[in-house]
């Protein structure tokens, strides 16, 4: 196999120039903004609060996904991820409550999903199905929690304490408004499914579909982000504490807030768990338009490169919750010690929401900056 035909799983490529390079200021990167600039209290801009959370804001993930997608390796995600995994800053003293699952999973998933996105050299068919199966499985996530904590009426703890959140309401206690999102994930599947089993042959003149595409991958994280901005409501640490209890507070409070009185946010207009998956259906069209004009309709070999980091949307906040559930966490013996409380779901999902989109958008921009200078250098 020639080095030049890149595959993911092959450990060889990770001794590439363009691994290694990748690997190296990835690691050095990520030591930074994970633990450094937390550390010094250098990211926790105040005036920014009021606007979005978390209190400090890291960039952590999108340097994963930029280092990881340029990368294409399993042993450079690894070593990436695992440098931001050890460079993890958790703001209180004991150990007890740092999250470290939760980090352990958040930057593992996505750096492996960078990466593996990235690097797959598929036909067009197969890499509309696979979009449509990898974005249409985050709305039935986002629908599926969203069921579990309307049924628990979680959203109560938040309204008690006068923070108004937008929630999957019931109707009859039927979750209607869930299963349409499930409904319409389902939908989603199939529609990539049925253009994915289409053979269409056809030379692209210019790049007109891709950066269409582009627009449209770049306007649904700038679009969800000033949706968010726009119809939320802030509220502080007391409140927290009333709403989560002492014990979740500090843990979102180490893996997103970075400090001990960090500020928190709910979405009031949109149920927070459906605003990844909306994102994703966006990004999964703005893909497909991609997919055409790389696979020169849908018969051809591609890459989906950078575009791939975009499909890694909401299945680390899914695992995450999984992991610390009343029922894993007392099935292992440690519920007495500490579980996710289903009220902290939406928060967990909110500071992951925010904290996503934000990564994304700077990765956009780096990646748009490597495109342009690779398109100068191949000049």
């Amino acid at each position: 196999m020639y080095m030049s035909d890149i595959k993911y799983f092959h450990l060889g490529q990770f001794f590439t120039k363009r691994a290694l390079i990748a690997t190296f200021f990835g690691i050095a990167l990520v030591a930074l903004t994970e633990f450094v600039l937390p550390w010094l209290g250098i990211l926790q801009i105040e005036t920014l609060w009021e606007w979005i959370s978390p209190a400090t804001i890291t960039f952590t993930i999108a340097i994963i996904l930029v280092s990881c997608a340029i990368a294409k390796n399993l042993v450079s995600s690894i070593f990436i991820s695992t440098a931001a995994i050890l460079s993890f800053y958790d703001p209180y003293s004991t150990v007890a409550l740092k999250g470290f699952i939760a980090v352990v999973i958040i930057y593992m998933i996505t750096a492996f999903f960078a990466g593996w996105f990235a690097t797959m050299r598929i036909t067009g068919r197969t890499a509309l199905l696979v979009t449509g199966i990898v974005i249409g499985l985050q709305g039935v996530i986002g629908a599926g929690v969203s069921m579990v904590a309307s049924l628990e009426q979680a959203q109560n703890n938040f309204h008690q304490n006068s923070v108004g959140i937008a929630f999957g309401e019931t109707i009859g206690g039927f979750p209607v408004y869930d299963l349409i999102v499930a409904v319409f994930s389902a939908i989603y599947i199939v529609v990539f499914f049925i253009l994915s089993r289409r053979k269409i042959s056809a030379e692209q003149t210019g790049k007109k579909k891709e950066i269409f595409g582009q627009l449209l991958i770049f306007l649904s994280i700038v679009g969800a982000l000033l949706f968010i901005i726009l119809s939320h409501v802030n509220f502080n640490q007391s409140t927290a504490v009333s709403i989560f209890g002492d014990t979740n507070t500090q843990f979102l409070n180490s893996i997103f807030a970075k400090t001990t009185a960090g500020g928190f946010m709910a979405v009031q207009l949109l149920n927070v768990f459906y605003i990844l998956p909306i994102v994703g259906f966006v990004i999964g069209i703005g893909i497909a338009l991609i997919i055409y004009q790389r696979a020169s309709g849908t018969t051809n070999f591609m890459r989906l490169n950078y575009e791939g980091a975009y499909l890694t949307l909401n299945i680390a906040p899914f695992l995450t919750i999984c992991a610390y559930s009343y029922i894993f966490q007392n099935a292992i013996g440690s519920a007495d010690f500490f579980y996710i409380r289903t009220s902290t779901w939406f928060t967990l999902f909110t500071e992951f929401t925010n904290l996503l989109l934000i990564n994304f958008l700077v990765a956009y921009i780096v990646f748009l900056i490597v495109s342009i200078i690779r398109n100068i250098a191949k000049k």
